[in-house]
């Protein structure tokens, strides 16, 4: 590994564009031409195990850092999962309705959801998965589409029994209140603003950073030999750790001054780009 990185990968906004829901070709190109060279890549993402999507699966990783940190597997073996105890599953629940908070809690094997979701991104989530757009990338085979059916995952409701969740992901509006269930809950978990109505929600101890660490620590590789790629301020703890931080042009801008790289976006074949910029491929 002296002359090799162990390189994370972001999903949402860096391997699959968010407005149009593709994997462009140059991205599937570049991480198997990675491996081939000897790169170990793998998947650092927020999502949770329910909803990784297949087609990024089948691209050919080596293995996944999910639920920003709460569940790493390598090469098929389940090397950590971090759940939370049952009682606090069924609070948490249970305070989505006191509250009146919207979202899902996110877990290996199921999502769960209120029976009527109201904000618009969890109802499009719930409702109707997001569909594969006929843009012209994907018309001409240059690019792969997303299956709709990986986007809505396992269903099941708050009010199931037992829950087996991970970390949250919540939309709120002035009908909840957030305030309130962020002051009691923010001693356990950290609240990652999205947007202004948007909130990860990951237990403390636990991020995409942890488990990069974790891998290092794994493979006995130095910190400098590892590449971070994402788009987001939920990659931040990634990209502030990694011996190379790259954001996707296309990405939050807020992240730009805290990387080494800023690569042109998804669809303009940015992974590629920064790929080659850093003499990789």
């Amino acid at each position: 590994m002296d002359d090799k990185y162990l390189i994370f990968f972001d999903i949402d906004g860096t391997i699959i564009d968010n407005d149009e829901q593709v994997i462009p070709d140059s991205t599937i190109r570049t991480i198997r031409e990675l491996r081939e060279r000897g790169h170990i890549c793998m998947i650092c993402t927020g999502r949770c195990k329910d909803i990784w999507p297949k087609e990024i699966l089948d691209i050919g990783f080596d293995g996944v850092v999910g639920g920003c940190g709460t569940h790493i597997i390598y090469h098929g073996e389940e090397l950590l999962h971090a759940t939370l105890p049952q009682e606090l599953q069924r609070e948490i629940a249970d305070d989505l309705v006191n509250y009146h908070i919207d979202g899902v809690l996110e877990g290996s094997a199921h999502s769960y959801f209120h029976r009527e979701p109201w904000m618009p991104s969890v109802v499009g989530f719930f409702k109707t998965p997001r569909p594969v757009r006929e843009i012209e990338k994907v018309k001409t085979g240059e690019a792969s589409p997303v299956s709709p059916e990986f986007e809505a995952g396992r269903i099941e409701f708050l009010d199931a029994d037992p829950l087996d969740f991970d970390k949250m992901a919540l939309w709120y509006d002035e009908t909840g209140d957030m305030a309130g269930f962020k002051d009691k809950y923010e001693d356990r978990f950290d609240f990652i603003e999205r947007d202004p109505t948007f909130y990860e929600i990951v237990p403390k101890g636990y991020s995409k950073a942890t488990g990069i660490t974790f891998m290092c620590e794994h493979l006995g590789v130095s910190k400098e030999r590892t590449i971070g790629v994402g788009d987001s301020t939920n990659d931040l703890p990634m990209l502030k750790l990694t011996g190379i931080s790259i954001a996707m042009g296309d990405g939050n801008p807020a992240i730009f001054p805290e990387v080494d790289y800023v690569t042109a976006a998804v669809l303009d074949d940015g992974i590629e780009q920064a790929m080659k910029h850093f003499g990789l491929i």
